[in-house]
C-alpha cells in the first residue's frame, strides 16, 4: 500500500518519503519499501488502549507497555519511534538534515 500510495502520488524518490505506523508490520512495509520508517508506540496498535484505558492503568503498568511497544517497534527495524505523532516534527527535521547529508533509509 505504501508504494501504491507513492506511485498515484507521482513521487519519484521513494528514500525521501517518510512512513509513520504503529505496529511491526507497518514498519516492515516501510522498510520494503525503501522508505524512512517511524513507529508510533504509545498512541495505537502496539500499546493497544484508548485515551481513557491508558490513563486508567498506573504508572507501572503504563511504563512496562510503553516499554513493549518501543522494543516491538525497534525491532521491527524503525528508523525512530516516538510516544505520538505530537512528536514527529523533531523526527522530520531530523530527516532531512540525514538526507542532506546523502543518507538513505
Amino acid at each position: 500500500m505504501a508504494l501504491e500510495n507513492v506511485q498515484r502520488l507521482g513521487i519519484n524518490r521513494v528514500s525521501g518519503c517518510v512512513k509513520v505506523d504503529d505496529s511491526a508490520p507497518g514498519i516492515s512495509e516501510g522498510l520494503n519499501a525503501g522508505m524512512w520508517t517511524v513507529g508510533l508506540a504509545l498512541t495505537g496498535n502496539a500499546v493497544g488502549l484508548s485515551e481513557e484505558e491508558w490513563t486508567a492503568i498506573g504508572h507501572e503498568e503504563q511504563s512496562a507497555r510503553s516499554l513493549s511497544a518501543y522494543q516491538q517497534l525497534g525491532e521491527a527495524g524503525a528508523h525512530y519511534v516516538i510516544d505520538s505523532l505530537a512528536d514527529i516534527e523533531m523526527v522530520l527535521v531530523d530527516i532531512s538534515a540525514r538526507i542532506a547529508r546523502g543518507e538513505r533509509p
